[in-house]
């Protein structure tokens, strides 16, 4: 048997305006109290002699149950009746209706306050399932204290344990009582809680969903008032527009009138100068071409001229030069070794002379290519084959005084051989 004593447990009243859930240990529950006024509690266990009470027929007296506390709402909840009373709780602002933070912050605190009776209830729940617990342990350490049998006791302790079974009876029995009281009573509380917090969630509800209601209704109104002015703004905005647009299209349409005017006048005077400097332009190149025309026919003229004196020269040079040669070739018989060394200086200087003409009359030739027009061209080519002519000449000359050279030197190889023979004859 268990030896701890019978023990009925109550909860303890909170200051707290929220319940709470119990924790700790329970608390044990007074039996009623004795004629002294002191709470006793008399509970026979396995090795105790139970002492029989001062009246032990007479059943003890209840002890006064205490009502368990109810939930009271909190403060946050006095907007919602100053809003269903008529007063608005929410700040208007111009053209945009309810102050959003207010607002917001209204939604957030009645969020708030369902939370806080959504957990007041599961706490209450959770009292009234640990008051059930207990309820239930009791019942099972009553169930426990089974009658023993005291028949080989004495006649006096055989009374006293009779005695103190009959008071254990009437103890269990006023426990059940009490035990079947407190459940029912904490079966009603925990209804009548859950009853007024469902009652109070859904008054909250009414009140928000109202609130909501008017405040969406308010916010609607706003807006459309809204809607009205910026659309009257709108339309005064628009017709401003019109007219400084009806008002920068007719300066725009005078303006582009004087511009195209302008435009037209300069563009007219534009081509009037365009038109005289064109005239003074083509008066300048027909002078400019007769004067080209003129200085091409000089030059050309002057080409003619010159290419012709060249070519006399180069003759007549040329003549000179054949003369000198075949004077010299007639003088070297006579005179052979000064005529060999004057056949070399007449080759050189022939050859040097036929050089420079060459030269000169290349030099010309390419002058009067650079300055002179189609007909210089002509007369070019033609100075170019006469140039081509003369170095042919010149080529036979030199052919010749090559000749003359082998002839200077045969001559020279004959005296020699001569001078030889006639000393070998001594």
């Amino acid at each position: 048997m268990n030896d701890q004593g019978l023990s009925i447990f109550d909860e303890e009243p909170e200051d707290n305006d929220t319940p709470q859930a119990t924790t700790g240990a329970p608390r044990a529950k007074s039996t009623p109290a004795d004629p002294d006024g002191q709470r006793t509690q008399v509970i026979p266990t396995a090795g105790s002699t139970p002492k029989p009470p001062s009246n032990p027929r007479t059943p003890p007296a209840r002890a006064p149950q205490p009502a368990p506390s109810r939930p009271v709402l909190p403060p946050a909840a006095a907007p919602a009746a100053a809003s269903a009373s008529g007063t608005d709780p929410f700040p208007v602002v111009r053209r945009n209706g309810y102050d959003r933070a207010v607002v917001d912050a209204r939604v957030r605190q009645l969020s708030s306050e369902k939370a806080g009776l959504s957990a007041t209830l599961s706490d209450t729940e959770q009292r009234v399932a640990a008051l059930q617990e207990q309820l239930d342990a009791a019942q099972q350490e009553l169930d426990e204290q089974k009658s023993p049998s005291y028949a080989g006791l004495g006649g006096r302790a055989s009374t006293m344990l009779r005695l103190a079974e009959e008071e254990a009876d009437e103890i269990r029995e006023v426990a059940q009582r009490d035990a079947g009281d407190i459940r029912a009573q904490a079966d009603r509380d925990a209804k009548a809680i859950r009853s007024d917090a469902l009652r109070e969630i859904e008054d909250m509800k009414v009140v928000q969903l109202r609130e909501l209601d008017e405040t969406r209704a308010r916010l609607a109104a706003d807006a459309e008032q809204e809607r009205t002015l910026a659309r009257a703004e709108a339309a005064d905005i628009l017709a401003s527009a019109r007219r400084e647009a009806d008002q920068v299209r007719l300066a725009a349409q005078q303006e582009t009138s004087e511009m195209r005017t302008g435009a037209t006048r300069e563009v007219e005077q534009a081509r009037a100068a365009a038109d005289r400097e064109v005239q003074e332009a083509r008066r300048t190149l027909a002078v400019e071409k007769e004067r080209l025309a003129r200085e091409a026919t000089d030059h050309h003229n002057t080409a003619v001229a010159e290419t012709k004196r060249l070519v006399a020269e180069a003759e007549q040079r040329a003549d000179a030069a054949e003369l000198r040669a075949a004077e010299a070739t007639k003088q070297a018989s006579e005179h052979r070794t000064a005529a060999a060394a004057e056949a070399e200086g007449a080759l050189q200087r022939a050859r040097r002379e036929a050089e420079q003409i060459v030269a000169a009359a290349r030099q010309k030739a390419e002058s009067i290519q650079t300055s002179s027009d189609d007909a210089a061209q002509r007369e070019i080519a033609a100075t170019r084959a006469e140039l081509g002519r003369l170095v042919k000449r010149r080529d036979s000359i030199t052919a010749q005084l090559a000749s003359l050279r082998d002839v200077v030197a045969g001559f020279a190889d004959d005296s020699a051989d001569a001078g030889d023979a006639g000393g070998d004859g001594r």
